[in-house]
C-alpha cells in the first residue's frame, strides 16, 4: 500500500538550507513558562497550507517566501536557535542563530491530485519535512517550512513547528507575519512578544487549586476497544444552516446560548461514545484547548506568540453521555470553558500541574479548533491559501482515533465548516451514522425531546 502511494506522488528536493535572519540578532538563553513546559505541548505539528495557481501574481514562491522569512526572523529571532533542556527536566531556547530549516521541492503533479485533502495519501508525507519519531525535542527544529511546487503554478507550504515555542494562534501570527512580509511590508504590524517571564509562577503559591487530575474522579480504564485496522484520516462537514437551527432551537427549549464549539463537541462525544460501544459503566473525558489569552489579569500584549492554552477536561459518565439530553452534555463543557479564569490559572502555572497520562483511558478523546487562528489568513502575495490541513499519520503502533480538529472548509466548497478526524474506516462509517441522526433528531419534532432539562 505504501508503494501505491508513494507512486502517485513524486516530489523532488531542489534546495535544502538553513534560512537565519538578515541582520545580527541577539543570543540570549531565554525563559519558556510553565504553559510552554506542560506535557501536552512537548510535540512537532505538521499542516499544510495550499494556494492554488499564481504564477502571474507570485513567480517564485520559494523565493519569495525564503527571502521574507530571513527578514521576519530579524523580529521573530528565538526560532533561529533551540531548545535546550535545563537539569530540573524543563526546556530553555539558546538564541543561536543557527537559522530554520527551509526547503524547496517540485512535485510532477498539478493540485488536483490532492483534491480537498479529505484523505492522506503516504505520498502526501513528502509534503512535509518530518522528524522521526524518536527525534529528541532538543533537536526538533523551532520551525521548518517547505514550499512545494506543482506544475499547475500552484504551491503547498508544508509548516512543521514544535508547540512548546507558541500556540496555534502564536503560529498563525507568524505566519501571517511571514506573508506581511512577502507582500512587501518592512516590518510585522503588530511587533511580536517574548515576555513569557510574564507567566512565571509567582513567589507566593496560591493554594486554591486542585491538580487538574485530582478535579477529574478516578476512572476505570479496563475498557479497551477492539482491534481495528489502522487509523486514516476521515473528515465530516457540518453545514452553516444546520448548525444555524440548532443553535436557535437550542436556545428556544434550553432557555440558554450555547456557541457552534459546544454544540458540535457535544455531539461529536455523544457520536464517537456510541460508534466505539463503549459501556455504559465506563467513564470518558473530553480534553479541549482553549485560549485563554483574554483570561488573564492584567491581559498580556498584543503580539505575545508563546503557549497561552490550556487543556479544559470535561466528564462524564457514558451513561449520561448517551441517555442525558444533548444540552446537559452541553452544560458539562461549557462550565469546564467558564472555570478557566484568571485565579484558575495563575494557579495552575504556579503550581505547574497540567494534565498527563491523557490518553490511558481510550474511552477519552480530545478535540482542537483550528478555524480562528490565522492559518486561513496567510497571504504570500498570491491571496489567503484555498486549503489548510493537518498532516497526521500512527506511527508505532499510537492510535490517534481520538483526536478531532474542527477547520474552515476549502474555499469554493459547502457553507460550513470541516473536521478532521482518524478513525478505522469501520467506525468512521458508524460514527458519521451517529451524528447524523443526533443532527436529525434536534432540528426535527423530537428536538423538545432531546432538549429539554
Amino acid at each position: 500500500m505504501e508503494k501505491e502511494g508513494l507512486a502517485e506522488l513524486n516530489v523532488k528536493i531542489v534546495e535544502s538550507c538553513l534560512v537565519q535572519p538578515c541582520l545580527p540578532s541577539p543570543r540570549p538563553t531565554l525563559y519558556l513558562s510553565n504553559l510552554d513546559n506542560q506535557p501536552v505541548v512537548r510535540i512537532a505539528v505538521n499542516m499544510l497550507l495550499v494556494y492554488e495557481d499564481c504564477a502571474n501574481v507570485l513567480p517564485d514562491p520559494a523565493k519569495t517566501i525564503r527571502d521574507a522569512l530571513s527578514k521576519v526572523l530579524v523580529h521573530y529571532y528565538p526560532l533561529a536557535g533551540r531548545l535546550r533542556k535545563k537539569e530540573d527536566g524543563k526546556f530553555q531556547v539558546e538564541c543561536t542563530g543557527e537559522g530554520v530549516l527551509f526547503l524547496e521541492t517540485l512535485v510532477d503533479k498539478s493540485l488536483s491530485i490532492l483534491g480537498d485533502l479529505e484523505q492522506l495519501k503516504p505520498s502526501f508525507k513528502q509534503l512535509i519535512f518530518r522528524f522521526p519519531f524518536d527525534t529528541a525535542l532538543e533537536d526538533v527544529h523551532p520551525m521548518v517550512l517547505q514550499v512545494n511546487r506543482f506544475t499547475c503554478g500552484g504551491f503547498v507550504v508544508g509548516v512543521t513547528f514544535n508547540h512548546m515555542i507558541y500556540d496555534g494562534r502564536g503560529l498563525g501570527k507568524f505566519l501571517i507575519d511571514l506573508g506581511e512580509m512577502a507582500r512587501g511590508h518592512v516590518k510585522p504590524s503588530i511587533e511580536p512578544v517574548w515576555d513569557r517571564e510574564l507567566l512565571k509562577p509567582r513567589k507566593q503559591l496560591a493554594k486554591d487549586l486542585k491538580s487538574i487530575e485530582g478535579k477529574i474522579e478516578s476512572t476505570s480504564h479496563s475498557w479497551e476497544p477492539p482491534i481495528y485496522e489502522e487509523s486514516i484520516q476521515m473528515s465530516l462537514i457540518f453545514h452553516s444552516e444546520t448548525i444555524k437551527y440548532m443553535k436557535q432551537r437550542m436556545m428556544q427549549e434550553c432557555m440558554d446560548n450555547c456557541t457552534t464549539f459546544e454544540i458540535v463537541a457535544a455531539l461529536t462525544w455523544r457520536a464517537r461514545t456510541k460508534a466505539l460501544e463503549i459501556p455504559l459503566t465506563q467513564s470518558t473525558k473530553i480534553l479541549f484547548a482553549v485560549d485563554v489569552r483574554g483570561s488573564f489579569d492584567p491581559p498580556l500584549p498584543n503580539g505575545y506568540y508563546g503557549n497561552v492554552v490550556v487543556l479544559a477536561c470535561a466528564q462524564a459518565t457514558v451513561n449520561d453521555v448517551m441517555n442525558q439530553p444533548l444540552s446537559y452534555i452541553v452544560n458539562i463543557i461549557k462550565k469546564t470553558k467558564m472555570s478557566l479564569n484568571n485565579k484558575y490559572l495563575r494557579s495552575t502555572i504556579d503550581t505547574d500541574q497540567f494534565p498527563s497520562g491523557i490518553f490511558n483511558n481510550q474511552a477519552d478523546m480530545i478535540l482542537s479548533d483550528w478555524r480562528w487562528l490565522g492559518f486561513n489568513e496567510v497571504d504570500f502575495g498570491s491571496g489567503s491559501p484555498m486549503n489548510v490541513c493537518p498532516m497526521h499519520w500512527n506511527e508505532n503502533g499510537i492510535s490517534t482515533s481520538n483526536s478531532f480538529i474542527f477547520l474552515h472548509s476549502p474555499k469554493g466548497k459547502v457553507d460550513g465548516f470541516k473536521m478532521i478526524t482518524w478513525m478505522p474506516s469501520q467506525i468512521f462509517q458508524s460514527f458519521e451514522m451517529e451524528v447524523e441522526a443526533i443532527s436529525n433528531k434536534c432540528i426535527t419534532n423530537d428536538f423538545k425531546n432531546e432538549c429539554k432539562g
